[in-house]
């Protein structure tokens, strides 16, 4: 079976064009809104992709904020790199599962549309909640519901096992995290849960 890296690859050059027409882009808008970004902020998007998420998030932070960005597909990142974004941000190639960062460095980290597909869900949360501030928030988010997704992603064989876990694995996760029990929405469009780094 095809790997991931290799599906994504594959996928780069047409993602946005298929997964982002207009009207998606309207509601993930309005999604991003929901993330409580500030100026001025150190955000972390994990999982980028083709950098959907860095002309808004670049917009919310300033210019006296940064947003990192980063993906394991190489042909995504490439794509990334085309996006306008300023010079304190930076995007690279990096797995979730080794973050090349120091702890607690980042004020608010945000993973859109990528976590069902780490191998080790629990590790990745780990990494995620390792270098958030004392403080900080994490963010797991897509713009559909966990049932829809599952649905989603089971056209396409290489990511048809890729889902998120039922709210209880979720809240432990993040716990085992060093996170709060996350805050989880779940419907139609929209999933998001968001945790707090404690101590």
């Amino acid at each position: 079976m095809e790997s991931k890296n290799r599906f994504f690859d594959t996928k780069a050059g047409n993602w946005e064009a298929t997964c982002y027409p207009a009207p998606v882009r309207a509601r993930l808008r309005d999604l991003i809104r929901e993330f409580g970004v500030s100026p001025c902020e150190r955000l972390l998007d994990v999982g980028t992709g083709t950098g959907v998420l860095l002309p808004y998030l670049s917009q919310e932070v300033g210019l006296s904020g940064q947003v990192c960005a980063f993906d394991l597909s190489l042909e995504m990142i490439r794509q990334a790199h085309g996006k306008p974004h300023t010079s304190l941000n930076m995007i690279f190639q990096a797995d979730v599962h080794h973050l090349p960062f120091i702890d607690r460095v980042f004020d608010r980290v945000i993973c859109f549309a990528a976590f069902p597909h780490f191998s080790d869900p629990a590790q990745a949360l780990h990494e995620m909640g390792r270098v958030l501030k004392t403080g900080g928030v994490l963010i797991v988010a897509h713009l559909m519901s966990r049932e829809e997704l599952a649905s989603h992603h089971g056209s396409h064989n290489t990511v048809a096992h890729d889902v998120l876990p039922l709210d209880p694995e979720m809240k432990a996760l993040f716990t085992k995290a060093g996170l709060s029990p996350p805050n989880i929405v779940d419907i139609p469009g929209r999933y998001i849960a968001r945790g707090v780094k404690g101590r």
